[in-house]
C-alpha cells in the first residue's frame, strides 16, 4: 500500500575538517609549540583536571602570523561554502590551550562569534576528540536507546583529532574536549571568526517592509 518511503535530512549542522600536508604540518606544529611553550613558562599552578592557556590575541603576534594567515585562508573556504564570502570576517580571538594528563573542557559555546575552531597542534598517543552537542534542546525529551547509533539516532557527534588537523564550526555549537587519557600533554589552538562590519553590514532587519503595499 506505500508507494514511496524516504528520509530527508533537514537544518543540516556542518563540520569543516582542514588536514594539512604531514611534512608542512610537523614543521609548523613544532614552531607553533616552542612559542606556545614560551608563553606559559614558568607554568602558573592550576587547579587538577584543568589546563593553561595562552592570552587570546595570538593572531596579532609575529610568531603566529603563519597560523593566522592558515586560519583566515581556511575561514573563508567555510564563508563560499555558506554563500557569504561576501561579507569579509577576521580573526577576533585566538588562544593555545595545553592540557595536561587528566585535564578536560567542560560543556561551552563561543558567544558572539559566527565561527570557531581548534587546530591540533601535539596529541598524545591513543588520540583525543572533540564532543558535539545536540543542539535542538527538545530532541532530547524522548530518548529510546537505539540499537545502533548513527548520524540520525545520537544525539552527540565526536570529531576525531591529529596533529595538523583543524576543525571548524559555527560558533553556537556547544561542545566538550574529554579527559585527556593518553601519557604526555594535548596541545591546541582555538580561534574565533565574526565578519569584520557586522553592524554596518548584516545587522538591520530581513524583512522587507514594502511588502504587501500597492505601489
Amino acid at each position: 500500500m506505500i508507494e514511496k518511503q524516504e528520509v530527508q535530512e533537514i537544518f543540516p549542522t556542518p563540520l569543516w575538517i582542514v588536514d594539512l600536508q604531514p611534512a608542512a604540518a610537523a614543521t609548523l606544529n613544532a614552531k607553533l609549540k616552542a612559542e606556545i611553550e614560551r608563553l606559559i613558562s614558568p607554568r602558573p599552578k592550576v587547579p587538577a583536571g584543568s589546563n593553561w592557556q595562552t592570552p587570546q590575541d595570538l593572531h596579532t603576534r609575529p610568531a603566529f602570523a603563519e597560523f593566522a594567515k592558515l586560519v583566515e585562508t581556511a575561514g573563508r573556504g567555510v564563508a563560499r561554502f555558506l554563500q557569504v564570502d561576501q561579507y569579509p570576517m577576521a580573526i577576533t580571538g585566538c588562544w593555545a590551550n595545553v592540557n595536561p594528563p587528566g585535564a578536560y573542557h567542560p560543556m561551552h559555546h563561543h558567544p558572539n562569534n559566527y565561527l570557531s575552531g581548534v587546530y591540533y597542534v601535539s596529541i598524545p598517543a591513543g588520540g583525543s576528540q572533540i564532543l558535539f552537542q545536540d543542539p535542538r534542546g527538545q530532541a532530547s525529551m524522548i530518548m529510546p536507546k537505539p540499537r545502533q547509533y548513527t548520524r540520525l539516532t545520537a544525539n552527540g557527534a565526536n570529531a576525531p583529532s591529529k596533529e595538523g588537523r583543524m576543525v571548524i564550526f559555527p560558533s553556537w555549537l556547544k561542545h566538550t574536549v574529554p579527559a585527556n587519557d593518553g601519557q604526555s600533554e594535548r596541545i591546541s589552538i582555538s580561534f574565533n571568526l565574526m565578519f569584520k562590519n557586522f553592524s554596518e553590514t548584516m545587522a538591520s532587519p530581513m524583512w522587507d517592509p514594502t511588502a504587501g503595499k500597492e505601489k
